[in-house]
């Protein structure tokens, strides 16, 4: 009899531990560290009241919340260890990227199925170096190894809470970072529902490829504004070599158009870590293959909502600024993604959308000068284009925590765009008459609605009343002030421009403004030559996103 009790009695008891552990995300971060369920009351739940505990509320996902302006990372220098083959330098791990789409084994190509499809598959193929050691464990996380190989970095702040144990201490560290600072830095647009954390957060701590795409960005990102770069470069350039073993290990396992938004989202990434760390080379490779990979999966339709949305906005921004300056590299828009609707004030995009495509098509107009009829009517559509833009032309949905200040510095924004937009059709109109020597390129400058130097000055003015702080509304002047400083003359202009750049590099830390800055030296020392001649010369892939 008592052993007949004792049978009937332990499911119960099994059934009662199961439910009491029970959590939900959206639980306070003192039920989470406890692993418990959470009733979710505001401002403090009653599960903590009842047991008189101290609730910790709602706001960060991490046990405590990091000030972006503490300076709390720091970076232990580690004592010299046996060399491995793993990269040390940023330069060596660019040279793998255009292999890895375009080489007979890329997953992109039509033998996909002779890809390798692990680490050690991929060192022998010579795609890339990959050692023994560098080869991830089981569950795809670093390993403590690597954390010491490539500099740790010690934070003055709480580890986060048990939820996120499953990351090694580097990963945890370079995805706090993007947490509480980089993810508000890299945006044109910092909202409640930023996608850099809202979906990469997600995405990253349920899949290591876009962990470490995510990581390879933060690291790059943090060696950027940080005095002691060697360790989180080291890191940066482990973690984008590993996302690109990672594609080609994770395209192989699928079947073409099957493979999962993850992958999408890592190639994304890596479009942004190039911009994020001042590449003049390749980057629009990851462009093009993001591209490739959004055809393969049937269009931007095929992919989930809130990727659709990321990647939709992320695309059109990247690809027609990539028109500009990147035209012999960049694929054309195979599917037309760049018509699809945006719908919600994006976090490239904001309300300079159409500018931008504007731009992208005074890029084609020498793909016109053969017929005089076409290209006039063509540049009589952008300038009218131009001239009827309004901030109120498109509706969009505003984000949630957007403010009225957020909106006002986003129309000063596509306010530059304009103006920088008429400076460039006079740029493209000149460089065309010097080149084929046709009257008809000059002629037609004479009838843009508005000038070059009122374009000019216009920029400028704008740029001289407005203070350049870290609203990260402002990062998204690069191109602007590119185009600016390609077409002043005066050394007072010049100046500003400098020091406009300098501030967006010191307040968001991306390495394309000090490129930029770095062509425009060039320029002002060469003298008349057309900036898009130097570029062809110097082989830049500049990238002005």
């Amino acid at each position: 009899m008592t052993q007949c009790n004792k049978t009937t009695q332990t499911p119960t008891r099994k059934r009662y531990r199961r439910e009491g552990a029970k959590w939900t995300r959206s639980g306070c971060l003192t039920c989470k560290r406890r692993r418990k369920r959470c009733d979710e009351t505001k401002p403090c739940c009653q599960s903590c009241a009842r047991l008189g505990l101290k609730c910790e509320g709602y706001g960060s996902m991490w046990a405590a919340p990091l000030d972006p302006s503490a300076q709390v990372f720091s970076q232990d220098r580690e004592s010299k260890r046996r060399r491995t083959s793993t990269p040390s330098s940023p330069a060596y791990s660019h040279g793998t990227a255009e292999e890895l789409w375009s080489s007979p084994s890329s997953p992109l190509s039509s033998n996909a199925s002779t890809a390798p499809t692990t680490p050690s598959e991929l060192g022998n193929t010579g795609i890339y170096s990959l050692s023994n050691e560098d080869s991830e464990d089981g569950d795809g996380q670093l390993t403590n190894s690597d954390v010491s190989r490539y500099g740790a970095l010690t934070v003055a702040s709480p580890m986060p809470s048990r939820v996120f144990s499953h990351l090694s201490q580097l990963e945890t560290h370079y995805l706090q970072y993007h947490t509480e600072l980089g993810s508000k830095l890299l945006a044109n647009l910092e909202s409640d529902d930023n996608p850099l954390r809202s979906l990469i957060i997600p995405r990253a701590l349920s899949s290591s490829l876009v962990l470490k795409a995510l990581c390879a960005v933060s690291a790059t990102h943090f060696a950027n504004r940080s005095r002691d770069k060697v360790e989180a470069q080291t890191a940066a350039t482990s973690y984008y070599v590993r996302t690109l073993s990672g594609l080609q290990s994770t395209l192989a396992k699928y079947s073409a158009g099957t493979f999962p938004d993850e992958t999408i989202l890592a190639v994304a990434l890596l479009c942004k870590y190039e911009i994020v760390r001042g590449s003049v080379k390749q980057w629009t490779v990851h462009l093009n293959a993001l591209q490739k990979l959004i055809v393969a999966r049937g269009g931007v339709g095929a992919l989930s909502e809130d990727t659709r949305e990321f990647v939709s906005g992320f695309y059109i921004y990247a690809y027609n600024v990539a028109r500009i300056s990147n035209r012999r590299q960049i694929n054309y828009d195979r599917l037309d993604i760049c018509n699809v609707k945006i719908t919600k004030l994006d976090i490239y995009i904001g309300y300079a959308e159409d500018l931008i495509k504007i731009c992208a098509q005074i890029a084609d107009l020498p793909l016109m000068s053969h017929d005089p009829v076409a290209l006039g009517l063509e540049i009589h559509g952008i300038d009218t284009s131009l001239r009827n833009w309004t901030h109120t032309k498109t509706q969009y949905a505003i984000p949630k925590g957007i403010t009225e200040m957020n909106l006002a510095r986003l129309r000063m924004v596509a306010d530059c765009f304009r103006d920088a937009a008429y400076i460039y059709l006079h740029s493209i109109l000149e460089q065309m008459s010097q080149r084929i020597m046709d009257p008809f390129s000059t002629a037609w400058t004479t009838l843009i609605s508005l000038s070059r130097p009122d374009a000019l000055q216009q920029l400028l003015d704008r740029i001289r009343i407005t203070p350049l702080d870290e609203h990260c509304e402002y990062s998204a002047l690069t191109f602007p002030l590119f185009i600016a400083g390609c077409e002043s003359r005066d050394a007072n202009d010049r100046d500003l421009i400098l020091r406009s750049l300098s501030r967006l590099e010191a307040n968001f830390g991306i390495g394309n403004v000090r490129r930029a800055k770095d062509m425009l030296h060039i320029l002002w020392k060469e003298g008349d030559m057309h900036w898009l001649d130097m570029l062809e010369q110097l082989q830049w892939d500049l990238i002005l996103a």
